[in-house]
């Protein structure tokens, strides 16, 4: 796209400054060098001027002649001299931004030959497949040039910025160079998360670990339970044979934070979010169940527990915040029907590893075979989504019925269950989540089965 507006911002935008060693990282190569129209109009000329100056016998229209026809020579060696050493490095500023945030790319162009460079055109190109061009008047020798532009807003996903082509010429313009730099830049557009409430996270009831530590002197050395003694520390507590060992007062610490493991759980079948058709094209629903796994992975990460996430095309993504935003910026509709991904990750947990799942209700079967690998109360939690709600207001009935069918096939394996419509918050929906006790919901799906089997008609027996 041609801006106009960015090209004269971008113009006096620029600084100038010493060359450093890192504006030299990209690599340039000369694609065609020749006169231009001007110069080749200076040839013309001179060539006319040369001529008739002969045939008139006039010196001075010979002497201006060869001055035009002189003149492109030192021009092309300037030219190619000077745009042979020219070296153009990219920055994007911050390199990671969140879906709806700006980023700024600023194109640095250094110079260590002596002499410095005509005016250049710059095209770049920009994600998204458009390009930005715009003009620099040119680069003192062993100088550098900075140009700043802003990129607009983003989908989520990978964006390359560059490569850049550059058309360089004499102060002049007798001569160009037609050139292209294989410096690129890389911008992560990560998916936005919400920052949930420091509840206690779900871990298995019959485990014992409820209170998120246990002891580390039952069954370690003696080394493993004790530190180094510090002022208001109960002198009760003084491990007399460590002191002896060490020369100094040392403590007993008794209790230590439990590092739980985590498992969250991403379905991103295309056929289940209405819209996702394509592996290349995501749908609203889909971005939320993206913005649901990062807002819980983050959110465990950050509390200094292990956690693991899973996506249905077999991506996994472990323990820090950045690596599972990165793997989510790239999460695209996976083109298969089954939860297999996400069954290989469920297999071989421990009793320790709580379970967060981001599923759409789409096929009972799927999610069936989820509720196949039963759970132990409350160390498993489950977002069911009703995709379809993001395309249209109306109920749908028969979805209904796959929705509380999966609903309770998950709660009676063990899992904790809530539903996710359009225009629900993840941060609203994580207190209900964490809330909901397992057992008292498993044993109200079979009071209803009862309820239901006790209001049936019997047919009577003829005598």
């Amino acid at each position: 796209m041609q801006i106009s507006q960015l090209s004269r911002r971008s113009s006096r935008s620029g600084t100038t400054g010493p060359i450093e060693p890192v504006t030299a990282r990209g690599t340039s190569a000369t694609r065609k060098i020749g006169l231009s129209v001007r110069g080749r109009t200076f040839i013309a000329v001179g060539l006319i001027s040369l001529v008739t100056g002969l045939v008139l016998g006039v010196v001075d229209l010979q002497r201006v002649g060869v001055l035009l026809l002189v003149l492109p020579i030192p021009a092309w060696l300037a030219v190619r001299e000077a745009r042979s050493h020219l070296r153009i490095g990219h920055a994007v500023t911050p390199p990671r931004i969140q879906v709806g945030e700006r980023a700024e790319v600023r194109l640095i162009l250094a110079n260590p030959h002596a002499f410095g460079t005509g005016p250049l055109r710059i095209t770049e190109t920009v994600p998204g497949g458009r390009t930005v061009r715009f003009s620099v008047a040119g680069v003192r020798g062993r100088q550098r040039r900075a140009v700043a532009y802003p990129i607009p807003t983003l989908p989520r996903g990978r964006y390359t910025v560059g490569p850049t082509a550059v058309v360089a010429s004499d102060p002049f313009g007798l001569v160009t160079a037609d050139t292209r730099s294989s410096d690129t830049a890389e911008l992560i557009v990560q998916p936005t998360y919400s920052h949930l409430a420091p509840l206690t996270l779900p871990i298995a009831w019959r485990d014992g670990a409820a209170s998120l530590s246990h002891s580390v002197g039952v069954g370690g050395s003696d080394d493993a339970s004790v530190r180094e003694y510090r002022h208001g520390d109960d002198l009760r507590k003084i491990h007399w044979r460590s002191t002896a060992r060490t020369g100094a007062f040392m403590v007993r610490q008794e209790e230590r934070p439990w590092h739980g493991e985590s498992l969250v759980l991403l379905d991103t079948r295309a056929h289940a979010f209405p819209g996702a058709t394509t592996a290349e094209h995501g749908s609203d629903a889909l971005e939320w169940a993206v913005s649901a796994a990062a807002s819980i992975g983050c959110h465990i990460a950050e509390r200094g527990r292990r956690v693991s996430l899973a996506t249905s095309d077999g991506r996994l993504a472990q323990d820090e915040s950045s690596g599972i935003l990165d793997l989510l910026a790239d999460v695209k509709p996976a083109l298969r029907a089954d939860l297999a991904p996400l069954l290989t990750s469920l297999n071989g947990l421990g009793r320790e590893t709580s379970v967060f799942a981001i599923l759409a209700a789409y096929d009972q079967a799927a999610l069936t075979e989820v509720a196949a690998h039963p759970r132990l109360p409350g160390s498993a939690v489950a977002v069911l989504m009703r995709p379809w709600t993001w395309m249209t207001a109306d109920r749908d009935l028969a979805r209904e019925e796959v929705w509380h069918a999966a609903a309770d096939a998950l709660r009676v394996a063990g899992w904790r269950v809530v539903g996710a419509d359009v225009g629900d918050d993840i941060a609203e929906l994580w207190p209900t989540l964490l809330s909901m006790r397992p057992g008292v919901m498993a044993n109200q799906v079979y009071l209803n089965a009862e309820v239901a089997l006790s209001q049936a008609t019997v047919p009577m027996m003829p005598s």
